[in-house]
């Protein structure tokens, strides 16, 4: 399947692109006020959300700036229904930027110099919310449960992973190329338009389903998932463990994967024929929706 690109011209031959604008968020018609009061058992909080950092290991790197943005959703059919008040937030990490950072983010030393992110207005936002959505969620969420009291405890939902987007026509995963795909464009890897950019193709009608790809997320992210570790896993399987996706963790030195229950049958058969050549020796762990992305657990 091959999705049609929003803004392309009838021959085919060009493609028009828009700078994403707050004035471009639609809303559906039957949101008012009275329709809100007397649905409020449809009405959720949701936030979308983004960090900038130092480098992409949390055991090394440092949050440089937070973005974030509230807005209401109607819980049975994913459609957003209003967006609210943003917080954006340098954050100085007390050391210089690589130069690398600065290439990919656009953000500089002096624009952080003497910046702090101010938690407990974050966490004023995060606990309004029934669910916190980041594209790398496996990503971004360890950086903010390190110093936020709020989003430890909630549901955070992944776009990049409880999406399929490759199923839709989507040759890539990554926010700006789904962004160009849509019809619009934003100054990428500065967090607050990466937020917005993320909320707006959420918003979008997914072809292949009839409703918006938000929902599509919801549904996955309300589910229980299974962290599979391949324990006493023999060495020289590491390559083919890491190809099927599983992350290595080091204090543990065990590979392990989160996967879906309809997975996990066929995950373990793939294990005894591929890795133990015979019985499964590996662990199963259950994962509650508000432990998701956090990591490999202990438990």
């Amino acid at each position: 399947m091959a999705f049609h690109w929003i803004g392309k011209s009838e021959d085919g031959e060009t493609i028009t692109l828009r700078k994403l604008k707050k004035t471009d968020f639609r809303f559906p018609a039957y949101f008012t006020p009275e329709w809100e009061s007397k649905h409020q058992d449809l009405v959720r909080t949701g936030v979308i959300l983004d960090v900038e950092t130092s480098g992409l290991r949390f055991d090394q790197a440092k949050i440089i700036e937070l973005g974030l943005r509230p807005f209401l959703f109607n819980r049975e059919t994913g459609e957003v229904l209003a967006v609210g008040q943003d917080y954006s937030s340098f954050q100085d990490p007390g050391e210089a930027l690589s130069e690398e950072v600065k290439t990919i983010t656009g953000i500089t030393d002096e624009m952080v110099k003497g910046h702090s992110i101010q938690w407990a207005e974050v966490d004023a936002i995060l606990d309004s919310a029934q669910i916190i959505v980041a594209h790398n969620a496996a990503f971004d969420r360890p950086f903010v449960d390190s110093l936020s009291k709020v989003s430890r405890q909630k549901i955070w939902g992944c776009s990049f992973k409880q999406i399929d987007w490759s199923s839709k026509g989507f040759p890539s995963q990554k926010l700006d190329i789904l962004s160009i795909f849509h019809g619009f464009f934003t100054d990428a890897h500065r967090a607050l338009n990466d937020v917005d950019a993320l909320l707006h193709l959420l918003s979008h009608a997914d072809t292949t389903r009839g409703s918006p790809y938000f929902l599509e997320l919801l549904t996955e992210a309300r589910k229980t998932t299974y962290q599979l570790m391949a324990l006493s896993a023999p060495f020289e399987s590491k390559d083919l463990l890491k190809s099927r996706g599983y992350r290595w963790d080091n204090p543990g030195r065990t590979w392990w994967k989160e996967i879906a229950h309809a997975d996990l049958s066929l995950e373990t058969e793939w294990l005894e024929e591929y890795v133990y050549s015979g019985a499964f020796r590996g662990k199963v762990i259950e994962i509650p929706p508000t432990e998701h992305f956090k990591g490999k657990t202990t438990a």
